[in-house]
């Protein structure tokens, strides 16, 4: 049975792969797959998380990022819990 997902949710999925896209892009971790890895994470649920942002939401399969996963973009790259998780805010907490 597929669940709908919660609008609040897809935004902070949303919000979680910019912030991990930033962070590969400076550089800073080797691709979805080094941070799966550097956090014992399933590389397979969240290429499919991240792919099904795509699609309209009565066709979304119900998956939801791991606290782990939204606690590790915090603190590995300085990424702002509040606009991680309510939209508020600058990306990263040093950002000027």
């Amino acid at each position: 049975m597929k669940k709908s997902i919660n609008p609040q949710a897809l935004s902070i999925q949303r919000r979680f792969f910019e912030a991990l896209e930033m962070a590969i892009s400076l550089g800073a971790v080797n691709g979805l797959k080094g941070f799966c890895e550097s956090h014992k994470l399933n590389r397979t649920k969240y290429s499919r998380i991240k792919n099904d942002l795509e699609k309209p939401l009565d066709e979304m399969t119900y998956k939801m990022i791991d606290i782990d996963a939204l606690a590790g973009i915090c603190t590995d790259f300085g990424v702002s819990a509040e606009w991680l998780l309510l939209g508020r805010g600058k990306m990263l907490k040093n950002e000027k």
